[in-house]
């Protein structure tokens, strides 16, 4: 067999190993690191990160996991989130397509005043609310394909009042500690339904 014949077979073979790597990198599931910063809260621990984990790994084509994983193992944060560069190196060290942060601003209970008919009565409501700032970064891409604060609201019981009474504080507005944290719960759900449907859009989720 003459050298160039071998040249040319040895070549084929590569270039056939190169096309089925790079097939199988385009077709497997890509990876997705979720980190959410969250503040106490005198009702329990938020379950944002867990939701989204499991919600996202119900894709066929996305596998996720918390930034705590293997913490210890892996090379430490960037501190600016913001540097497109840094953060693409960090997501190729630990072997990520894609990194969403989540920065909760706030998670809070309100009661509002509402609708009114005025001299006869009005409406006070006990409204849950979630603010977040949301960054998601492609590290294939080397970009963020979203960067944004996303406000979800709940509503919970309300009262009708006769206008003479105009009582904020009325009993009914009142969650106990068991209900409050079953209305935190549906709250937390809402906000992760809202954002999944958001990812849905920048990364294709199936």
């Amino acid at each position: 067999m003459n050298r160039t014949l071998l040249f040319l077979i040895v070549t084929a073979i590569g270039v056939g190993l190169l096309g089925g790597m790079s097939a199988c990198a385009q077709g497997g599931p890509r990876t997705i690191i979720v980190s959410v910063n969250d503040h106490p809260r005198p009702w329990g621990e938020s379950q944002i990160e867990k939701l989204l984990i499991r919600s996202l790994s119900m894709s066929s084509n996305l596998r996720a996991f918390s930034i705590d994983s293997n913490h210890d193992l892996m090379p430490p944060l960037p501190q600016d989130w913001y540097d497109a560069d840094s953060l693409a190196n960090w997501a190729m060290e630990r072997g990520c397509r894609y990194v969403l942060a989540i920065d909760i601003l706030d998670e809070r209970l309100e009661r509002r005043k509402g609708f009114h008919l005025p001299l006869v009565f009005h409406k006070y409501q006990t409204v849950g609310i979630i603010e977040a700032d949301i960054r998601l970064f492609d590290a294939g891409r080397g970009k963020f394909l979203m960067t944004e604060l996303l406000k979800v609201e709940e509503n919970g019981p309300r009262v009708f009042q006769a206008t003479m009474d105009d009582d904020i504080n009325d009993p009914d507005l009142h969650l106990t500690t068991p209900r409050k944290l079953s209305f935190m719960a549906r709250l937390e759900q809402k906000f992760c339904r809202h954002l999944i449907k958001k990812l849905g859009k920048e990364i294709l989720l199936r």
